[in-house]
């Protein structure tokens, strides 16, 4: 159980480092953390998983039906990372905000509105569900 809190914690550290300033609200945040989520599940379950107890990745039908459950419980990891960091992170940046020089710069990192993200959530969602009906 330890091991899973520490994996689990490393895994929202990368979610932090990788997905600092590019949300601008919590929807967008919500989703890149959904999308987080689905990778992890077919990284660590279909793939790393297997591998450590010895056998081959599993990209199989049935290991991906036997693992269904999970990918709810990753989806939902992902949400709720999100939105923890989406606090954390609004926080910080309204204490930056109290001095001009660090809110130019918090402005400058901002990822504006209008870039083609949604259309990578979409596409890679999309081809997270597509392998699952092609796997099924």
């Amino acid at each position: 159980m330890i091991v899973h809190l520490f994996v689990s914690g490393l895994i929202g550290i990368s979610y932090g480092l990788l997905f600092e300033h590019e949300s601008p609200d919590i929807a967008a945040g919500i989703a890149w953390g959904l999308l987080y989520g689905l990778v992890w599940w077919f990284v660590g379950r279909l793939t790393l998983f297997p591998i450590m107890e010895g056998l081959s990745f599993t990209w199989t039908h049935e290991a991906a039906a036997d693992s269904l459950p999970i990918l709810i419980g990753h989806l939902i990891y992902g949400a709720v990372t999100a939105v923890i960091f989406l606090v954390f992170e609004r926080r910080h940046r309204n204490w930056m905000l109290l001095d001009p020089r660090f809110a130019a710069r918090q402005m400058r990192l901002r990822r504006p509105t209008g870039t083609p993200a949604p259309a990578f959530w979409f596409f890679a969602v999309g081809l997270g569900v597509l392998l699952q009906m092609v796997l099924i």
